[in-house]
């Protein structure tokens, strides 16, 4: 079957100047382009980092940031941003640590026309890793590899030891000798500036022979009013900053966000500055995305998945309605479960869910033949997995549809009684309970899942069924999108309700385990967003952290450790590693999206014509 693609966008709108006095030119006119961008995955009212990061809110976000000092290339590599730093030294201390120093480029300005400094580089990272960021709820996880975090990230110390103010655009960075060697070296000192106006106006950036520090009007209250007030606080409307795209618009009743040009980004590390100039990002519904991609109401569906949805977008392009672009997905679609209560605390019963499910039935019904089955963390399009597939399809339990494994699962965890506490008789009995901390805890699961989804239906169909037949019951209730993240991140939720959800999940270019699985609760939320806390897997995530970055042989063994253990414990059940299909109207062109080159990279490089 050919390939596919449309996007209906464009709204062009010419802005013409008045013309000068007789003899001289024109200005030439504005092309005020615009490309709307479906999505199933509701956009939601944090548009800042350290609270939730739905994918959506992720690409808006990535386009409002810019000038960090180490940038991801095209080619899949970390190299120190031209555009932001015009001189660097990275310098191996005697002690064992490791300092960087950065010179900024003069010139550079916030979309409001505000010079950045180095002072807006170090308040980030001194913003981020304060104990008044932890008081407001925000979760970032910047800093602890760098000398003296842990005293100032406490309140014990002011200062933060390992961060330096060293002149008006310079500032370096102290990696802490115990982090080293660190396997994505580079990307530890990748940060970008924060609006220090804005977001703590009145307060200044200084320096000692103790670290850099923020003066004594850096509050926790003055935080909660410039972040966190509803509607206007940056949270929700980062008015002023460095990156390609400025903050136009959040429309929660309509479900859409939308990001302008900034006309003074001076450009990414390649020179990209952005050619499209207003980008929408609107809900759509599984069920009509490819009929609102065919009659204009949007103008891209991003990293499509399921047989059907790649079909009818395929048939688009067979029309010449569309065009597209397929890559193998850095990440999986999943079952993910909440470690840290209920049942599903128990990676028995995780197991038990596992073996009641058919993957490979389920992955054929959706995929339509466009992904694989996946049997630990990572994704098709991982060079881990790449180079080492066979070697996992023997070394990792493949979890085979079989319920007499499932139902013993459940036995020898202790799963063996029934609500009256005597011994559960099958046939008799339909659910099973186990004592936990002296009382019955019943085998039944409440699962959040979203509306108009093709997942949810086939695990209503292909799993819910199948556990009744073992003892457990699974109840599911749809809810929006944004309330089942606030629900696995536990944010705002004082009493947690679901053990179980299903999403998909991206994975990062730097895939930080080592906070993904840490068993610090700090990391729990954003994070840790299955609060599992496993000692032998955070170990070995740990030791990961630490292989020389030229060791690729040592980072392989490692990282396959952590997958047999991953594999064993399940705080995912994987359900598809698919091909990904991005499909726009032809009109845009110069579209270049990858695995590892998603669309907040790829629009930005992109046109209309």
């Amino acid at each position: 079957m050919s390939k596919r693609m449309l996007v209906a966008l464009l709204v062009l709108a010419i802005v013409m100047t008045s013309a000068f006095a007789a003899g001289t030119k024109e200005a030439a006119p504005v092309r005020e382009t615009q490309v709307i961008l479906g999505s199933t995955t509701e956009v939601n009212a944090d548009f800042f980092d350290g609270w939730t990061n739905s994918a959506t809110n992720a690409y808006l976000k990535a386009l409002m940031e810019g000038y960090e000092t180490v940038s991801w290339t095209r080619e899949g590599k970390y190299i120190v941003n031209p555009t932001a730093v015009t001189s660097y030294t990275a310098v191996d201390n005697a002690d064992g640590s490791k300092t960087y120093t950065f010179n900024i480029a003069k010139g550079l300005v916030y979309n409001d026309g505000t010079a950045i400094t180095a002072k807006d580089y170090v308040f980030n990272i001194l913003y981020r890793a304060s104990p008044e960021a932890v008081e407001l709820g925000a979760s970032y996880g910047t800093g602890p590899e760098y000398v003296g975090y842990e005293a100032f990230h406490s309140g014990a110390s002011r200062s933060f030891k390992g961060i330096r103010l060293l002149g008006e655009h310079s500032f370096s960075i102290q990696i802490d000798a115990e982090e080293l060697p660190y396997f994505f070296d580079l990307s530890l000192v990748s940060v970008g500036p924060a609006p220090l106006h804005v977001i703590a106006p009145g307060v200044d950036v200084l320096d000692s022979a103790n670290g850099a520090y923020l003066s004594d009007a850096f509050t926790a209250d003055l935080l909660r009013e410039t972040i966190l007030t509803p509607i206007t606080g940056y949270r929700y409307r980062p008015l002023v900053t460095s990156g390609a795209y400025q903050f136009e618009n959040y429309n929660a009743a309509d479900k859409t966000a939308s990001v302008i040009l900034n006309p003074k980004f001076a450009g990414e590390h390649d020179g990209a500055k952005g050619n499209i100039y207003r980008v929408i990002i609107k809900l759509t519904n599984t069920a009509t995305q490819m009929d609102e991609l065919r009659t204009g109401a949007i103008d891209m569906l991003q990293g499509i998945s399921g047989g059907d949805q790649i079909t009818r977008g395929l048939d688009l392009h067979d029309e010449g309605i569309v065009d597209f672009a397929s890559y193998p997905r850095y990440g999986y679609g999943k079952i993910a479960f909440a470690c840290d209560f209920g049942p599903t605390q128990f990676e028995a019963v995780r197991r038990a869910i596992a073996y009641s499910l058919d993957r490979n039935e389920f992955a054929r019904q959706y995929t339509g033949g466009y992904g694989i089955i996946v049997n630990g963390y990572y994704g098709a399009s991982m060079w881990e997995y790449v180079e080492n597939a066979a070697r996992l399809d023997q070394e990792l339990n493949a979890y085979p549809f079989n319920l007499q494994r499932a139902e013993q699962e459940l036995i020898d965890d202790g799963w063996t009684l029934n609500k009256d506490g005597r011994a559960y008789q099958k046939g008799v009995d339909t659910l099973r309970y186990k004592r936990v901390d002296g009382q019955l805890m019943p085998l039944s699961i409440e699962w959040a899942n979203t509306a108009n989804n093709p997942v949810s239906d086939l695990i209503a169909t292909m799993l819910v069924p199948e556990v009744r037949k073992i003892g457990m019951q699974i109840n599911g209730t749809t809810v929006d999108f944004a309330v089942l993240l606030d629900h696995l991140y536990k944010d705002g939720i004082d009493q947690p309700v679901y053990g179980m959800f299903n999403l998909g999940t991206g994975f990062n270019t730097t895939q930080a385990y080592w906070y993904y699985y840490s068993t610090d609760p700090e990391y729990f939320g954003v994070y840790n967003t299955n609060f599992i806390a496993d000692k032998e897997l955070e170990a070995i995530s740990l030791d990961m952290k630490r292989t020389d970055p030229t060791d690729l042989k040592g980072w392989v063994e490692k990282w396959i450790r952590f997958q047999k253990r991953w594999n064993q414990l399940l705080p995912d059940i994987p359900l598809y590693s698919d091909v990904y299909h991005d499909f726009f109207n032809p009109r845009i062109v110069n579209y270049d999206s990858g695995s590892t080159w998603d669309f907040r990279y790829a629009i930005l490089r992109a046109d209309v014509k």
